[in-house]
């Protein structure tokens, strides 16, 4: 699928990328080399000494060693002006385990070794001192190894049992976080939150300006759950007065006329970096900050950032070096498993008709040993093959359409079988090439539909309709996509459109409008939801409700966030949403309500229809549509039962 828009952005882009090549040239970082912390500097600083939790830095809150003795690669971050001196965490150890040791390795060397005592249900506190350790590119790397000894000293395969784990890791860092002195290192490895500052809230090329920053730098900063605030500078005022917290930064958009890009000191002393121009300068300006973002951030080896090798127009056929899935090969004894996730919203498209053509290699088994090739999509084998004395495999595997979804795990995995004996029997290794390939096609209607579909169908270019052309509804929409973003592995391009025409042009779009006014041609699921479903949920039309819905219509998806009245039932629901940023990649069905003084909930209105579609086509017997219907009509009938017991009590009073 072709990059609608990007014909439009590119020739800028590179325009912009050529005028001013020698002074982001000039002001890019040369990254050095330390010792135990970054720059130090005199600049405004902000005093810190706290402990940062992994999914902070963008990782999983637990480290598992699921193999004995095979290291653990750990990079963290070090902002300029800290030490970092700890990682800590509890380490939980398997039921058969009886005693062992953890080694911290970094440069060659052993930086810590730990004891670890016989198995411990709730878990041995654990800190690791860090201090000292080489730091480059911003960051200080070390492996971790495991090494346990089993109860008596058994000798079996652990693939089928808990692994040793280190839960709630976190990184303690001392010293005060340095301010930018340039615009070279303005976004620091970890960033918390960032505020955008429009001085026209009503202005076109800032709001444009406003949510292309936002997506862009949520973008950059990969799983780094960072936050992103739209804000107004105040009548008058040419710089927000601004005092950042740890780890946060703040831009102001607009109020000249003079094109460029660069740091300005506001009254509290922390610098906000100022992209300005008039509309059709700031909208180059803002492509070349994007365009150059990694010249802008202080560089850390530590920031998991998207690959920017990932094709970025959708195609039918990618290989898996393409995806940059990651490590392919995995050892064992019994049972070896390679994980290859696909990820609808890396392919750039909704898809249908998923299948994998997957080929490698494995270590040939003696006569006295057998086994099986298997390739599964959760609890679903796909395709088999037994393993043979030539080591390779090629196999392929079909996704039924009912099985998809936004993420998915392919498992490509060997179970062996027969005589083993301990101590001599060496351990299988099973590699994926990665020249393998996963097949699809566009999808429309999308499968899943509804919240499942998203932000899959707004790739990449999405239309924004504002209702009231003002703060309001540009902060809702920031919301709505950072949101989204964080879901995708693609940068979503925002591009604000009056709200009457995003409703009826033929891009996606994400039409807001708090205070209910929609146009006419948008068809809103909810308007068509059954009334006794409703009625369960305490929602009657009275009620006073915000929403998000989503639309398929005319080949596009339409996202609305509107109210039947108030913005402030719509405020809150988007609350509910940031409150808990897991929420809504979890979402189902095609519209969520969010009563007044209620718990929010969601249900599947028309994306009932495409979801029995998809299953019809598989012939996989009761598929999601006639689920729901069940699960609809048992509402219904739960309604009349109610009523009846309610009628029968007054009858009898």
């Amino acid at each position: 699928m072709a990059r609608t828009g990007a014909h439009s952005r590119a020739p800028r882009r590179r325009l912009a990328t050529l005028a001013t090549g020698t002074l982001v040239a000039i002001a890019a970082l040369l990254p050095g080399v330390g010792t135990a912390s970054a720059q130090d500097s005199d600049d405004t600083t902000v005093v810190t000494g706290q402990s940062v939790p992994f999914p902070e830095l963008g990782r999983p809150a637990d480290l598992q060693f699921t193999s004995d003795s095979t290291p653990v690669t750990v990079t963290v971050p070090v902002p300029d002006g800290l030490q970092v001196r700890h990682l800590t965490g509890t380490l939980t150890t398997p039921m058969d385990f009886r005693q062992g040791w953890l080694e911290v390795r970094s440069d060659g060397r052993v930086v810590e070794r730990v004891e670890i005592p016989a198995a411990n249900e709730e878990g041995i506190p654990l800190s690791v001192p860090l201090d000292g350790l080489r730091v480059t590119d911003r960051s200080v790397t070390f492996t971790i190894s495991s090494h346990y000894i089993p109860v008596d000293d058994r000798c079996y395969d652990r693939s089928q049992f808990a692994p040793l784990t280190l839960r709630d890791v976190a990184v303690a860092y001392d010293g005060t976080e340095r301010q930018p002195a340039s615009p070279a290192e303005f976004l620091p490895p970890i960033l918390r939150k960032l505020t955008i500052y429009v001085a026209d809230a009503s202005s076109a090329a800032e709001q444009n300006a406003a949510l292309a920053l936002s997506t862009a730098v949520v973008n950059h900063y990969g799983n780094q759950p960072t936050r992103v605030e739209v804000a107004e500078i105040p009548a008058g005022g040419g710089v927000p007065s601004v005092a950042p917290a740890l780890f946060e930064r703040s831009i102001a958009v607009g109020g000249s006329t003079d094109a460029g890009i660069g740091l300005e000191a506001t009254p509290a002393g922390a610098p906000v970096l100022r992209i300005t121009g008039n509309e059709t300068a700031l909208s180059s300006q803002v492509d070349l900050f994007v365009a150059n973002l990694d010249g802008y951030a202080a560089a850390s080896r530590a920031i998991a950032a998207p690959d920017a090798k990932v094709p970025e127009v959708a195609q039918d056929v990618v290989s898996l070096e393409q995806l940059k899935i990651g490590s392919l090969t995995a050892s064992g004894l019994n049972h070896i498993e390679v994980p290859i996730e696909v990820n609808q919203t890396q392919l750039g498209r909704p898809i249908r008709d998923l299948s994998a053509h997957m080929f490698g290699t494995y270590v040939p088994l003696p006569p006295s040993r057998s086994g099986i090739l298997t390739v599964s999509l959760g609890g679903t084998q796909l395709a088999s093959a037994p393993l043979d004395a030539s080591g390779t495999f090629d196999v392929h595997a079909d996704v039924p359409n009912n099985l998809l979804s936004r993420f998915m795990t392919l498992t490509v995995a060997l179970d062996i079988t027969g005589d083993f004996q301990c101590g001599t029997s060496d351990a299988s290794s099973l590699t994926v090439d990665p020249r393998s390939t996963v097949s699809s096609h566009l999808a429309s209607p999308p499968l899943p539909g509804g919240f499942a579909s998203l932000p899959q169908t707004l790739l990449p270019t999405v239309d924004v309709g504002l209702g009231d052309n003002g703060l309001g509804d540009l902060r809702r929409a920031n919301q709505l996509l950072v949101q989204m973003q964080h879901s995708s592995y693609l940068p979503l391009q925002p591009r604000v459109r009056p709200l009457t025409e995003a409703a009826t042009d033929t891009l996606p779009a994400i039409l807001v409008a708090a205070d209910g006014n929609l146009p006419q041609s948008v068809r809103q699921p909810l308007a068509s939801a059954d009334p006794a479903l409703l009625a369960l949920q305490g929602v009657s039309g009275t009620t006073p409700y915000g929403t998000l819905q989503v639309i398929e219509q005319g080949n596009r998806s339409i996202v609305i966030a509107t109210s039947n009245g108030e913005a402030r039932d719509l405020d809150a629901l988007l609350g509910w949403l940031d409150a808990d940023p897991s929420q809504f990649p979890r979402l189902t069905g095609d519209v969520l309500i969010g009563p007044r003084d209620a718990q929010p909930f969601a249900i599947g209105v028309k994306v009932t229809d495409i979801a029995a579609q998809a299953d019809a086509d598989e012939d996989s017997g009761i598929g999601t549509g006639a689920i729901v219907a069940i699960v609809a009509g048992t509402a219904v009938l739960a309604v009349i039962v109610v009523g009846a017991t309610v009628w029968l009590r007054r009858r009898r009073s």
